[in-house]
């Protein structure tokens, strides 16, 4: 009995961690903002594959815990498999990528995650002023090093901060101890604010020289590194170095990831509107290929009365477009049901669309052998060589044009040739075949793609 629980345990807790693995295989699951990159600018007027691509780069830094000293390359229509959503927010424009998908990037590129914190540091910096001034760097400073280091220590998820040279802190640690790396004294001094690790350092004449410290072991730095350029320059390379060193060897390879990037789940979406006399957002829903969304956005700058079309917002499968017009928005829908492979689902919403490949027509195939007068009457099958006969009834040459004498021989076979047609039967004259129909295979469940339920437009 005892050893029939001690299996029932053991199987418990081994399913109990088998559900508790997050996809992928990872230790745990990617977080929406840990997906999601901020970018500077605004969306009324901003460069889409700038703001993508520099997005993209900050996330693979992001993940990689600041180790991706050259970020994956791509051109726009391979990220644009990655993009999720573009929104403006209040501090920028905010690029959420999609979590499938980037999970299957570091897969197949067998690039490792680092998903653990870093662990909070404590920074003692003895700074050189312009008018050769030098005092420590406290917390409540704002000299542009400072403020650089903190933002972009939290862009890693890591806590960075600053001592605040109280009292207590003025007189455990001086410039001189700093000057001459006493570890001993700063990690004395280090210890009411509870930290593993310390930076120690100094700014002379623009060049920071500093060293990372496990406070536990003095006996040599972990790191060191030497630092020149502006405050806010140093500050943002000193972030990047100090997660580089913690995420070092603690990366996680992704494995099981099969297909492309999903579509977000309980996605809220957008609902086309008209807007003043003459603009409008017009949503169209479906799934493109990059070829697919170039055709898409051609078609429509060459809809009538169309003067001015702009990216509004994008994600996975819904493409939200700001369009100027000069006639009447029901002449502007009613141009872009023309595009090929787009259809109305829903004619009470006038500017909501959905692109299905299966809806652009196919081509009809030419006639080879027969072709049909304007009249509807089959015309007579011909070698391609020749051309309709003279009055007289002979045969004009499709080269030269000019009637040529036929020969005895050739009147004889001639003649020969129209007893031996009136013998046989007339063959059955060949109908052309119709070309092929077009077939359009509706979205099933249209209210899943176009979500009506924003309603700021």
């Amino acid at each position: 009995m005892k050893h029939f629980a001690k299996f029932t345990l053991i199987c418990g807790l081994a399913f109990s961690l088998g559900a508790a693995a997050a996809e992928g295989g990872l230790s745990r699951e990617l977080k929406d903002e840990e997906l999601t990159i901020t970018v500077p600018g605004k969306i009324d007027s901003y460069d889409r594959g700038a703001v993508v691509s520099g997005a993209f780069d900050e996330l693979m830094l992001r993940l990689t815990g600041g180790r991706n000293d050259h970020p994956v390359s791509m051109d726009r229509g391979a990220l644009e498999e990655y993009v999720e959503s573009v929104d403006s927010t209040g501090s920028g424009i905010a690029v959420r990528f999609s979590r499938n998908g980037i999970l299957k990037l570091f897969q197949d590129r067998q690039m490792g995650i680092y998903l653990d914190t870093p662990p909070d540091v404590i920074v003692w910096l003895s700074w050189e002023d312009p008018d050769g001034s030098v005092r420590i760097l406290s917390d409540g400073d704002s000299n542009g090093f400072t403020a650089a280091l903190k933002e972009r220590s939290a862009f890693f998820g890591q806590s960075v901060f600053f001592p605040m040279m109280d009292a207590d802190d003025m007189t455990a640690v001086t410039v001189d101890a700093l000057e001459n790396y006493s570890m001993d004294t700063v990690a004395a001094a280090s210890a009411r604010y509870g930290t593993r690790y310390a930076v120690a350092g100094t700014r002379t004449g623009g060049n920071i020289h500093w060293e990372l410290y496990d406070l536990s072991r003095l006996q040599s730095p972990l790191y060191q590194s030497s630092i020149t350029g502006d405050p806010h320059q140093s500050g943002m390379m000193m972030a990047r170095d100090l997660v580089s060193q913690f995420s070092q060897g603690r990366e996680e390879k992704v494995r099981g990831i099969r297909g492309a990037a999903a579509p977000a789940s309980g996605r809220v979406g957008l609902t086309g509107a008209a807007v003043g006399k003459n603009k409008a957002y017009v949503v169209i829903a479906g799934r493109m290929s990059f070829p697919e969304l170039m055709s898409l956005e051609r078609h429509l700058r060459q809809v009538q009365g169309l003067t001015k079309l702009s990216l509004y917002q994008t994600q996975a499968d819904q493409n939200v477009y700001e369009i100027i017009h000069s006639g009447t928005y029901e002449a502007l829908a009613e141009g872009i049901r023309r595009i090929p492979g787009v259809k109305q689902t829903d004619y009470s919403k006038p500017f909501n669309f959905a692109y299905d490949a299966a809806y652009v027509k196919t081509e009809e195939p030419k006639a080879e052998t027969s072709a049909v007068s304007t009249d509807g009457d089959l015309k007579e099958n011909r070698p391609a060589a020749a051309t309709q006969g003279g009055a007289d009834g002979s045969g004009a040459s499709a080269a030269g044009g000019a009637q040529k004498p036929a020969t005895g021989t050739e009147e004889t076979a001639r003649e020969e040739g129209k007893k031996e047609g009136a013998d046989k039967p007339a063959e059955k004259e060949e109908q052309p075949q119709a070309a092929p129909k077009m077939q359009a295979i509706p979205i099933t469940d249209p209210d899943s793609i176009i979500d009506t339920s924003n309603e700021r437009l």
